[in-house]
Order: C-alpha cells, then structure tokens, then sequence
C-alpha cells in the first residue's frame, strides 16, 4: 500500500483514469481524476496542502480529503457523483479500515458516496455494519444512461413510437449549421458558452447554475482539463457564424459524460436542443462510446435513457 500526495496524484491521473475506466460499477467519468480535481480546486475551496487520504496499491484506490477534523469526503463533495473507492472491493475496504484504525490518531468518519446499489462494493460495504462505530445508508444521485454498445440506430429503435416519430419530424432553422468545436482554445470556448446562457430563460429568471462563479471555475477547469487531454467534447449550433445553442461533454475511456447544454431562447419552438443531442450521439457512437451519461435523474430524460443507474452513499466511521 502506498500513499500518494496530491501533487503526485494529478502527475499519475492517467494512470488512476485507468483504474477507473476498468470498473463496472460506478459513474465513470464523474470518478475519475478531471470531475474529481476540478471540484476540489472549484467547489469546495480545498488546497493542495489539505490532508488527503490517497492510497494506492496496484489499480485499487483510495482518494479521500479531509473536510472537517477526522472526516473525510471524496474530491468533489457537490453532488457525490463519483466513488471514492477504486478497485477490487475487499480489499479497497481493508486498506480502508487498516488507515483507519491503524494510520490515523482518531476515531474518523468516511463519506463513501457513487456506490451502485446493490452492486459487490455496496455489499462488501454492508460487512462494515457489524463492527463500525457508526454506520448510515442514504439515496444518492442517480444516473441516467443510454447504451450506444450497439451503435445509434439500436438506441433508437428501443424508444416509442412516439419518440422515434418526433426525431423524424425536428426541423432545425434553416441555415443552422453544428459546428465541432472541440480544438478550440478553451477560453474562448468557455466565453461563448457563457454567452448562449445569458439568452436562456434560465438566466433571465436566475436560475442558471453558471450565475454562480464557483460553478464558472468548475466548468472551466473541467474544459481546460479535458482540452489538454484531447477528451473535451463541444457543438454549437450557428445561423449566420452566432451561436444559438451548444451541448458540452467529455469522454473518459468509452464513456461520454454530458455537463451542460443550452439555446438561445427565442429558438425553443425548433427543438434544436433534441437536435445537437442527437448529433451528439450520432458522433459518440460513431468514434466507440458505448456509454452515454445524460447525468442526473430529470423526468425529460427517461425518454432518452435506456437505463437509471442507481446509487447509494454510505458514512461509516472505524
């Protein structure tokens, strides 16, 4: 078992990407090292000299800081997508309850969240009830994904009818062009889509998540992560060179996860939103995504989902 700080962590997220995209459990991409860095530097004011709990022993995992004395969370804390518990399951929980008992000084408490339910590591997390000084179940944030193993056009013959005919009948503007924009610098990227949502209702009502400037930073660290990784995923929908929509992602192994998507709002009534995602997936597919995160549970969504991931966080404290 190694400990590892996290200056070395983000020197090995290639390697800890890896670890993750081997695992079968979890939410992918929100688990791994770009979600998970850039909440902690974005949303959560926690500095590179906090103290981490980040071990590694082959390709299993432990990533964990401390937010209050003797508790600790996984990097991103917000929403508790991603786990913080990487690799094989009974041994991701010995070394867990050997650093517990045996490294730090105190009784510390543990928020392991982006547990599958029911999954071999909510079980083998279950064992701990027994000998835990404390030990609370709670509903997580689920996940709503579509299956693109078999490509676009098996995705969509599982929808209605229904759905099936209201793709046939989108009718873009005329003249909208879907611009690939992933190369671009990610500054500028970023600039615009703060543009597109200051068009939306969203933003006129302040509602729009990007009207918090944490959220911002988070966004945007993500984007200029992902540029430099190659990972980051980006169309906007332009009439005559403006952007008057965008949907925003990135891909980890293969899975695509999406973050944000918008347009402008006098463009509503052309379901352009439903168009840049149908492109979107069309592109996935076509480059070997075979899973497609749409991100948390909203009843819009289960039309497009083939599944809902369900996800469970456990506190427990040795």
């Amino acid at each position: 078992m190694e400990a590892v700080d996290f200056a070395a962590f983000q020197e090995r997220a290639d390697e800890f990407e890896n670890a993750v995209c081997r695992e079968t459990e979890i939410a992918t991409f929100c688990s791994g090292p770009v979600w998970q860095i850039a909440a902690l530097r974005s949303l959560h004011g926690c500095e590179e000299e906090s103290n981490f709990v980040i071990l590694n022993e082959t390709d299993t995992w432990l990533v964990f800081v401390e937010r209050e004395e003797g508790i600790y969370f996984p990097l991103e804390s917000a929403w508790m997508f991603g786990c913080p518990l990487i690799g094989d399951p009974d041994r991701a929980i010995e070394i867990l309850w050997s650093v517990a008992r045996n490294t730090l000084e105190r009784p510390s408490g543990f928020m392991v969240s982006g547990v599958l339910k029911d999954g071999l590591m909510h079980r083998k997390l279950k064992d701990l009830e027994k000998t835990a000084l404390r030990f609370e179940e709670f509903p997580a944030t689920d996940c709503m994904t579509i299956d693109l193993s078999e490509g676009f056009d098996a995705w969509l013959v599982r929808r209605s009818r229904k759905f099936r005919k209201s793709i046939r009948q989108l009718k873009p503007p005329e003249g909208l062009e879907v611009v690939d924009a992933r190369a671009d610098d990610p500054d500028s990227l970023m600039d615009r889509i703060l543009a597109v949502q200051q068009k939306t209702y969203k933003w006129r009502e302040g509602m729009d998540i990007f009207q918090g400037e944490n959220y911002v930073r988070f966004y945007r660290d993500i984007l200029e992560q992902l540029h430099a990784r190659g990972e980051a995923r980006i169309l906007f929908g332009q009439l005559d060179g403006q952007d008057m929509s965008y949907i925003f992602g990135g891909v980890s192994g293969t899975v695509y996860r999406g973050f944000q998507m918008s347009y402008v709002e006098e463009l509503k009534e052309f379901g352009i939103g439903n168009y840049l995602q149908i492109n979107n997936m069309k592109a996935s597919a076509a480059e070997g995504i075979t899973h497609y995160d749409l991100g948390m549970h909203a009843a819009y969504k289960e039309r497009w989902a083939d599944h809902r991931e369900r996800y469970v966080g456990v506190w427990v404290v040795l």
